[in-house]
């Protein structure tokens, strides 16, 4: 299995990256390339961000891309495991944990299209979800060589959600593997620039695939 990690920074201490590094090495995998993506100074957004890196991925040929934020650990997760998902879905990921609070991958609210991360543990080990913390997701390459990159419009929030929405409208598979977590701690804390840029890729969001029923719901809420 050869694996492809793409890490955005932005404005990343040394010490984080020298920790990403350290706990990727730590894993053991036999074949893996890593990747660190430098938004500081021209910052193309998270899913431009990504999409670079696959781009420059690509002679490496990988069989998974595993997509990380710069603000998580992987010290929890045992590489004997992180595969095994794939054997059940194309895109995955782990149960996050996030200032004390355990969240079990992503679902859309079927009213408002709004995505939100599910706090209940499933009973079942492999969980299929509407979508999964882009923070850390395990893609398979046929499903990039399908679908696509990332839709670079979003900016921040919500690529994550359309891409696994994509992925399904293609016929892939999404999940969550409960047996293992990471942490995330989340650098950025909540203020008006991060409110604005969750409201926008939200509404891009539902305009793109939400239902007339789904956006008249939601013009009324704001009129």
């Amino acid at each position: 299995m050869k694996s492809a990690f793409i890490v955005v920074l932005y404005k990343t201490p040394k010490k984080d990256v020298d920790r990403i590094k350290n706990e990727v090495n730590n894993l053991d995998l036999q074949n893996y390339r890593l990747v660190f993506i430098d938004n500081s100074k021209n910052n193309l957004g998270y899913a431009g961000a990504i999409n670079k890196a696959i781009k420059k991925l690509k002679k490496y040929n990988a069989d998974v891309y595993i997509v990380c934020n710069d603000d998580i650990s992987l010290k929890q997760l045992n590489s004997r495991k992180i595969f095994e998902a794939g054997n059940y879905f194309d895109i995955w990921g782990f149960p996050l944990k996030q200032k004390n609070q355990k969240y079990y991958g992503g679902e859309l609210d079927k009213l408002r299209l709004s995505g939100g991360l599910v706090i209940k543990k499933p009973k079942k080990r492999f969980k299929e979800v509407d979508f999964v913390s882009g923070s850390l997701m395990f893609i398979k390459k046929r499903v990039v060589d399908n679908i696509g990159l990332f839709d670079e419009s979003y900016f921040l929030y919500y690529e994550e959600v359309d891409y696994c929405t994509r992925a399904k409208k293609a016929g892939f598979s999404v999940g969550i593997d409960t047996d293992l977590i990471y942490s995330h701690y989340e650098n950025v804390n909540r203020n008006d620039l991060k409110d604005f840029y969750l409201r926008r890729s939200r509404f891009k969001y539902l305009l793109k695939y939400g239902s007339l029923k789904q956006k008249a719901y939601e013009l009324i809420r704001f009129v």
